[in-house]
Formats: structure tokens, C-alpha cells, sequence
């Protein structure tokens, strides 16, 4: 047998080919049997099987491709198959590592460093001279880590916990490593950290499964990773490892180290960047969650109130408030949240707390504040704010607001009232005032034209045919003269085959020069 060097090997059948004995002189002695011997009976394997099968041929060709592969390993001897595993090792590096991770003890200590070279071994496979991976080459580099992945479900299921967590972190910091050094497009790598990271918060909790003093040490592995280097830059993450770690915060003494690292890395976060007041407010949420949990319901009031200037605090402030009937509380904390948001320049808060506010005054019974702000949100631009606004005014009241109301949405150049005001004329059943509103905007006769075309036909099709023209007009690539044929077709759907055949005879005559377009037009 030769490889980098050569050695004899000594094979000992009996009558009936069985192995009787193999003797190899390289000096290998880690086990029974070496690669060389593993080689050269796979080598008589084949040799065998080969003759088996011609002879098999000559009465049932079929006979072998009917066993599965699990019936022809159960038939194979012990000896057998840790000489195919070792003749499959030889020339693959990667699949030693997996049938060394697959044998692998999970409660050693050893497997971590198993798994942490698994998962290297393939991504040195797929990186370039310079260790850098190509976004095409991800998927592949990951396939380690997937492997390790499974090991890790495995324990987790036979209740081996703390090696679990363990592999998730071996995981974890491979994956973040080659984050720096790849091209993560595609978000495998990122899918495979949060995977892991959702391993670890099903793990932690789990924690009272954990013997005594396994908290602890759960605990210090959590927090060990979540405090890493590796995570600066990535606050969500961190966040949610920190948030796994407050799971096992049972006992007071876990309780004090799991805050002091908080306050730690407060201290070290720049509140001023996004991403640093991204991370103070979730930290905020998980010290609130710790004291309602474990101080009870003054101090984790106290707690919420002092952190009004999050908006997840202030709208739960509001929400307690209304909860309880303290409409003017409810109101004043809106109020102060829209002043600190418009200031801010943060418009999507402004309306939120506009709309917490407008729940105080419908809850107190403020019929003037909740016609004033309803009004105001519904010319915002949202419909959902219609029917409270209808509601609030008696029947002789209504027709001067509505139209007051559909006036300034007339008026208003924002899109979002634009759609208010077609959709309450569609409510509304007022077909004139949308058809003059479809002749302003052509571009909305599809959208419209089901609603219109029985009360108004003429007006529609020629709408339609202006628009259509139009969008001919304005297109110069075979695509957009497909888009056109596209809106033909609805309009021949709309006012019928003849109206249809006209535009396109009228096209046809008005785009010789176009032959692109007009090989589509006659498709139609």
C-alpha cells in the first residue's frame, strides 16, 4: 500500500472470503486498524463485489439496487464499517471531522474543540488566498457550523444543557469572526448567529432543569459571550444575549452580577448614535422586566416613569393610564410626547401619540377635543379615523362637515390624503365627484374604471384611450410596450373588444416607425 510512504499490508481471508486477520507495518496505534488496511479491504470489497455482481447478473440483475443503503450496512460486519469509515477519512479531512464530531462524547471538552475545527475546516475550504469568502461561496462555508448546529439541537433534546450551550457559543464566535471577513448578502451567516442565539434563550429557559450551581455556570457562559468584542457594532444581538442571560437571574447574587455587567457596558455605549440609544432603550426593557419580576409593582412603576423620554415607556405609561381611567394623565403624557417628538423631527411618533391622545378624549366622553382631533388625523391621511368622526356629529350636523372635510382633502397635495378622500367618495357612492377627480388624474382610471364605466361610459373610455395614448407616448423599449398591451387588455376587459380593436388600429396608424411595438400590438 503507498501513500507518502510505502508499507505492506497482510490480509488473511478464510474459505469463504471472510477476513481473518489484517497486519499493516506503518506505525500507526491508535486503534485497531490503520487507513492502509481500511484501503486495501475496501479494495478487496470491490474486488468481491465485482465478481458478485457479474455472477448476480446472470440471474438477478435487479437483486442489489433493491436493498437500501441502511439494509447493506446492516449486513456488513463491525470490522466492515469502521473500514469504510476510515477509507472515507483518508482522502477528505472534512469527512474525518465529521465522523469524529458525529462519535464525538458531547459532555467532553474535547468536542467543543472538534466542532470549532469542523467548522473552520470549511470555511478555510471556500475562503481565498487572502481568507476573504465570496458571497457565492457562503452557503458552502457555513455547512460546518449547520453540522455543529445539529449536534447542538441534539443535546439540547437529551437534556445535556450546558454542552449545548457550550457548541451554540463555539457557533457564535466562529459565525461573528467570519462576518468580518465575508460577504454575508444572502444572510447566512446572520441566520445562523440568531439561530444560535435563539438555542441559547431556549436553553436559559430551561435553567431550572439545570443541577445545582449549573445556573451559575450557565449564566457566566451567556454573559461571557454577550460582553465579547465580536459584538460591538451589532446592539440586537448583544441585546438578546443579554436578554437570555436575565433569564437565570433567580437568586440575588445572579441578579447583581447580570446588572453590574449592564452598567458596564451603559456606561461604555455613546447614547448619542443610534445605535447606542437603540441599545440603552432595550436595556431599559429588560431592567424594567428583572423589576417587575423580581421587585414588584411600585419600583417597576417608579422604573417606567423615569424613562419616559423611550417611547415604548411612554406609550406603556399612556396605555396604564387609560387602563385606569387617569384620562387627564393619559393626555398630559401624549401631549409632552409629541412636543419632545416634533422637536425631534419624528413624525410617525407624533401621530402615534395623537392617536393615544384622541382614545383619552373618545374614553372621557370629550366629544368637542374628539371631533377636532379626529378631523385633524382623518385629513392626516387615515380612513380608520372615518367612521369615529361620522359618529361623533348628529345627522343635521354631518353634511356641513363632510363637506368642509372633503374640501381640504381636495386641496391637500399629500398621497395619503389623496386616498382618504377617493376612498370616502367610494364609501360615499359619489361617482360625480370621482369621475372629475379620474379626469385630474388619468393615471387612476384602472384603478376606477369598475366603479365608473356603468354610470359614466363615455367619460371613462376616453379617459381611458388618453391615458392609454399617453403611456404610448412615453414608453421607447419593448418592455414598456408590453406595459401598454397590458393596459389595453384591461381596457378591452372594461368597455369590450371593439373599443379595444379601435385604440389599437388607431396606435398602429400613429407608430409605423415602431416595429417593436407594433409586433406587440398585433399579439393582442
Amino acid at each position: 500500500m503507498e501513500g507518502s510512504d510505502l508499507y505492506e499490508v497482510l490480509v488473511e481471508l478464510r474459505d469463504n472470503d471472510d477476513v481473518l486477520s489484517v497486519e499493516c507495518d506503518c506505525p500507526y496505534d491508535y486503534g485497531p486498524t490503520c487507513k492502509h488496511q481500511a484501503a486495501v479491504l475496501i479494495k478487496l470489497r470491490e474486488m468481491r463485489g465485482t465478481a458478485r455482481s457479474h455472477s448476480a447478473n446472470l440471474s438477478s440483475p435487479t437483486s442489489v439496487q433493491t436493498k437500501t443503503l441502511k439494509q447493506l450496512l446492516e449486513a456488513e460486519s463491525k470490522d466492515s464499517l469502521i473500514s469504510l469509515l476510515l477509507y472515507l477519512a483518508v482522502d477528505s479531512e472534512l469527512m474525518e471531522e465529521r465522523i469524529r464530531l458525529y462519535l464525538s462524547d458531547v459532555d467532553h471538552n474535547d468536542s467543543i474543540e472538534s466542532c470549532r475545527h469542523l467548522i473552520q475546516s470549511y470555511i478555510e475550504m471556500y475562503a481565498d488566498k487572502y481568507g476573504f469568502v465570496r458571497w457565492d461561496n457562503v452557503e458552502r462555508a457555513v455547512e460546518g457550523a449547520e453540522r455543529v448546529a445539529e449536534q447542538a439541537a441534539l443535546a439540547i433534546d437529551d437534556g445535556k444543557l450546558l454542552q449545548a450551550a457550550k457548541i451554540n457559543i463555539c457557533i457564535l464566535e466562529e459565525m461573528m469572526d467570519l462576518l468580518q471577513s465575508s460577504d454575508d448578502s444572502n444572510g447566512a451567516i446572520g441566520g445562523i448567529i440568531e439561530e444560535s442565539i435563539e438555542r441559547l434563550d431556549v436553553i436559559a429557559q430551561s435553567g431550572e432543569l439545570l443541577l445545582s450551581g449549573e445556573m451559575e455556570i450557565l449564566f457566566d457562559l451567556i454573559m461571557g459571550v454577550a460582553i465579547q468584542n465580536r459584538f460591538d457594532g451589532w446592539p440586537d444581538w448583544r441585546v438578546d444575549l443579554l436578554a437570555a442571560a436575565s433569564y437565570l437571574t433567580a437568586s440575588p447574587d445572579l441578579r447583581e452580577k447580570w446588572e453590574q455587567h449592564i452598567e458596564r457596558m451603559s456606561q461604555n455605549t455613546d447614547e448619542d448614535t443610534w445605535s447606542g440609544e437603540y441599545f440603552t432603550a432595550r436595556i431599559a426593557k429588560l431592567r424594567y422586566n428583572q423589576l417587575q419580576e423580581h421587585a414588584g409593582e411600585t419600583q417597576a412603576n417608579d422604573y417606567l416613569y423615569s424613562q419616559l423620554h423611550f417611547s415604548d415607556f411612554r406609550k406603556q405609561a399612556i396605555q396604564l393610564a387609560l387602563d385606569n381611567c387617569r384620562y387627564d394623565e393619559a393626555i398630559r403624557l401624549a401631549e409632552e410626547g409629541e412636543a419632545q417628538d416634533l422637536e425631534k423631527g419624528l413624525p410617525g411618533l407624533v401621530g402615534q401619540w395623537k392617536q393615544l391622545r384622541y382614545d383619552a378624549y373618545r374614553l372621557s366622553g370629550d366629544v368637542q377635543r374628539q371631533r377636532e382631533l379626529g378631523l385633524e388625523l382623518l385629513c392626516c391621511g387615515d380612513l380608520s379615523y372615518y367612521t369615529f368622526v361620522k359618529a361623533a356629529y348628529s345627522s343635521a350636523e354631518w353634511p356641513l362637515v363632510y363637506h368642509n372635510l372633503l374640501e381640504t382633502l381636495e386641496k391637500g397635495n399629500f398621497w395619503r390624503q389623496e386616498s382618504v378622500y377617493t376612498q370616502i367618495l367610494v364609501q360615499e357612492q359619489e361617482h360625480a365627484r370621482l369621475l372629475l377627480y379620474v379626469k385630474q388624474h388619468p393615471e387612476q382610471v384602472e384603478t376606477f374604471c369598475p366603479l365608473l364605466i356603468e354610470h359614466y361610459p363615455k367619460d371613462v373610455i376616453h379617459i381611458f384611450q388618453k391615458y392609454i395614448e399617453w403611456k404610448a407616448a412615453n414608453s421607447s423599449s419593448r418592455k414598456q410596450y408590453q406595459g401598454v398591451c397590458q393596459v389595453l387588455k384591461r381596457f378591452k376587459k372594461a368597455a369590450g373588444p371593439a373599443e379595444a380593436e379601435r385604440i389599437v388600429q388607431l396606435l398602429l396608424t400613429q407608430y409605423p416607425n415602431k416595429p417593436a411595438f407594433r409586433d406587440e400590438l398585433t399579439k393582442l
